[in-house]
């Protein structure tokens, strides 16, 4: 540790004031039947994933929080979990609400700002050597969990305010950018939501062309694939010569291999092991603790980058999952898929592209009639037929041919940007010991990321 960033407990660096440091509430004085539709927020475990503290709230009344006033968090305060998940950090921001109930496994730090900057604190309390004396110090017997008492001794190095806000200052533009990019993701996606819905759910240039108009946002080339008429059929008004039929006609689906734990290797070692832990609640592939396998499989249990993946399992912290798609991203040019999830592909010869099934399979009236298949007492499962019965749409090859290179390209940016995230997250980790340590000058930190405030 650098000469100039001697230690200092949390207890040191919290504000003059009373409960600078603070637990949530004693349990029943807050329980669920406290909850309202708008008000206090409450921070809970789940509010803690990110560096500010965010995502569904659940609300308090004005007046519960009142009788709460000691449990509360302001913008600025760090917000830690008590018990659970220990080692979740999170900021307080400043433009969201002017305060928050804590819930009975949060604690939280107010800084003294004339000692510690709590931008410089939340990064610091990040840290591998911060979160290891969280469980070194931890209550096992039980849930694993920690007290006031314990936050109050844990050490951070502590340089001057000065250094500590460059610090900050310096991981902040790694993380901002990195969010920048997700919220870029964000966007592109919804973009291409909205276009498979205006066009093949809602029949946007299908209605326009019937009214005489020209559809909008499309080129005259595209908007020549799209009749100008609509058809009954058993699912009502379709465009014309467009087809229903069944998941069964247009796509292959296949579940993965049943496995055991003692195949699980190191990356250098094995395929990567996609599992339920690589779909996202609402469709989306979930870039998070993946798993490597070296034993015996088919080659009925490879899947790669492209294919679709759907979760056909419920069960635990993987709640509402079922019928929700993935594509496997570029980087895993082959993998295994386990038993809780279906690799799904066009048949040979369909007229659907990866792009509109992937998008078709998203949508409402499919997703309900996938997830009417799926049953189970303790554990829900998707059957086969789920995706085998359920009715769709289905437009002309030329049609679904526009539409995936539409999505191809945003798939490409998008997973474009999640590679540039994945690099400024692996230089924020480098650099987050060796700043708070003090073996990395601040100069040398500064060129490092200069190129990337622009």
């Amino acid at each position: 540790m650098g000469s100039d960033f001697r230690p200092a407990s949390i207890g040191e660096i919290a504000a003059p004031i009373p409960n600078a440091t603070a637990a949530g509430p004693f349990g029943s004085n807050l329980v669920s039947r406290d909850y309202v539709e708008s008000g206090v927020p409450v921070i809970r475990g789940q509010n803690l994933a990110d560096r500010w503290i965010g995502g569904e709230f659940v609300y308090v009344s004005q007046e519960k929080a009142a009788t709460l006033r000691t449990n509360t968090a302001r913008p600025g305060d760090i917000v830690f979990t008590q018990r659970g998940t220990l080692g979740q950090v999170s900021l307080v921001p400043a433009d969201a609400f002017p305060v928050y109930v804590i819930s009975q496994s949060q604690m939280k730090l107010t800084v003294d700002p004339a000692r510690a900057d709590s931008g410089y604190v939340y990064y610091a309390c990040t840290s591998s050597d911060f979160i290891r004396q969280v469980h070194d110090n931890a209550v096992a017997a039980g849930v694993p969990h920690i007290n006031l008492g314990t936050l109050r001794g844990l050490r951070i190095p502590l340089p001057s305010l000065e250094i500590q806000k460059t610090i900050a200052g310096t991981l902040a533009t790694l993380d901002d950018r990195i969010n920048l990019l997700r919220q870029t993701n964000t966007t592109l996606e919804a973009i291409a939501q909205a276009l498979f819905k205006s066009w093949f759910v809602d029949f946007d240039p299908v209605h326009a062309k019937a009214e005489g108009r020209e559809p909008e946002a499309i080129d005259a080339a595209t908007a020549a694939l799209f009749p100008s008429e609509f058809e009954e059929s058993e699912l009502g008004p379709i465009p014309q010569g467009w087809q229903v039929a069944t998941l069964s006609e247009h796509v292959d689906a296949e579940r993965g291999l049943s496995y055991k734990g003692a195949g699980l290797t190191s990356a250098d070692d094995g395929l990567p092991m996609h599992n339920l832990n690589s779909v996202l609640e609402g469709g989306g592939y979930k870039y998070a603790g993946i798993k490597y396998y070296n034993a015996a499989y088919k080659e009925r249990h490879l899947v790669k980058a492209g294919d679709i993946i759907v979760a056909n399992t419920e069960q635990g912290h993987h709640h509402r999952l079922i019928g929700f798609p993935a594509i496997v991203p570029h980087q895993f040019t082959n993998g295994i898929f386990s038993h809780h999830l279906y690799r799904v592909r066009a048949k040979k010869g369909s007229p659907v592209s990866r792009h509109w099934l992937y998008y078709c399979l998203m949508t409402s009236a499919v997703r309900d009639q996938i997830i009417g298949c799926s049953n189970g007492s303790t554990v829900n499962m998707l059957k086969p037929a789920g995706l085998q019965i359920p009715q769709m749409v289905v437009p002309p090859a030329k049609l679904c041919r526009a539409f995936g290179a539409i999505a191809e390209d945003l798939r490409t940016k998008i997973e474009g940007c999640i590679d540039r995230a994945e690099t400024l997250a692996q230089l924020r980790d480098t650099l987050l010991p060796r700043l708070i340590s003090g073996k990395l000058r601040i100069p040398e930190a500064i060129e490092v990321t200069e190129g990337i405030r622009a």
